[in-house]
């Protein structure tokens, strides 16, 4: 049966996302983890890491609140087992919120209609112990007023955004349907991006954030963002920004059925 979570996980001290191997050694990765949990917790089978599909490939640091996963289970057991089971063979960094039992062609990345990112960014000279890891750091003020201002001047709906995109990207194109975006200060004072969209190139949000510190911090004119798109090159946009800030928040999905549910009713 095809089993759908909801993934939460802290990217410190995690590889990302993908399976790896170094020197023959298995690195800690957010689907290395699931799949050995999943293993152990149905009596010792093996099971391929690649068997788990998620929606989005986070790197290394990446965090998630939203994740969501697929995978096709050799056997049946109460759904529950598929959360407090999960849970019981994970390190506290990686957690399984909810287990849905759906159809056999619900597909984690490909039935996604949009994808939710937030960057999380404190400016202060230094930063608080506890947020070490946990959010981005500038050690200068920046003005969130024109960093807002902007982002605004990106606008929404499809537009290219080969000046975000990475040199790595593998994406067939450069082109993204911007749903909602917005940017300011929580209660905090840390700096808070959100950013929605049906999909989003490699590096794209990490770009989008290096480039916005620049206009925050008066290097570049609030129309900076709007002229590195309409450039359409990468070489004039900000620098990638640390992962360490990044959050897959949530993932949106077409109509789908959901035969039994288990886990936290509020994801």
């Amino acid at each position: 049966m095809r089993i759908k979570w909801l993934v939460q996980y802290d990217g410190r001290g995690l590889h990302g996302w993908q399976h790896q191997r170094e020197h023959g050694v298995a690195l800690p990765t957010v689907q290395g983890l699931l799949a050995g949990a999943l293993g152990q917790m149905l009596g010792g089978m093996e099971i391929a890491p690649d068997s788990l599909v998620p929606a989005g490939r986070t790197d290394a640091g990446v965090h998630a609140w939203g994740q969501v996963v697929h995978v096709d289970v050799p056997k049946e057991l109460p759904l529950m087992k598929f959360v407090d089971g999960m849970n019981r063979f994970l390190p506290p960094s990686v957690r399984v919120i909810r287990a849905a039992r759906v159809a056999d062609d619900f597909h984690a990345r490909f039935d996604a209609v949009a994808r939710r990112y937030v960057y999380l960014l404190s400016d202060r000279r230094q930063l608080r112990p506890d947020l070490v890891g946990r959010v981005g750091h500038f050690s200068r003020p920046l003005d969130d007023v024109a960093m807002a201002a902007a982002l605004a001047k990106m606008g929404l709906g499809e537009m290219d955004c080969s000046g975000l995109r990475d040199a790595e990207c593998q994406g067939r194109h450069p082109f993204c349907e911007i749903i909602e975006h917005q940017v300011g200060r929580d209660g905090e004072g840390v700096i808070r991006l959100e950013i929605e969209a049906n999909r989003f190139l490699h590096h794209m949000v990490r770009t989008l954030v290096g480039t916005l510190v620049l206009v925050g911090d008066g290097k570049q004119p609030v129309d900076f963002l709007a002229q590195v798109l309409a450039n359409r090159d990468r070489r004039l946009a900000g620098a990638n920004f640390s992962p360490d800030g990044l959050y897959l928040a949530a993932v949106r999905y077409k109509p789908h059925r959901e035969i039994e549910v288990a886990g936290s009713k509020e994801c």
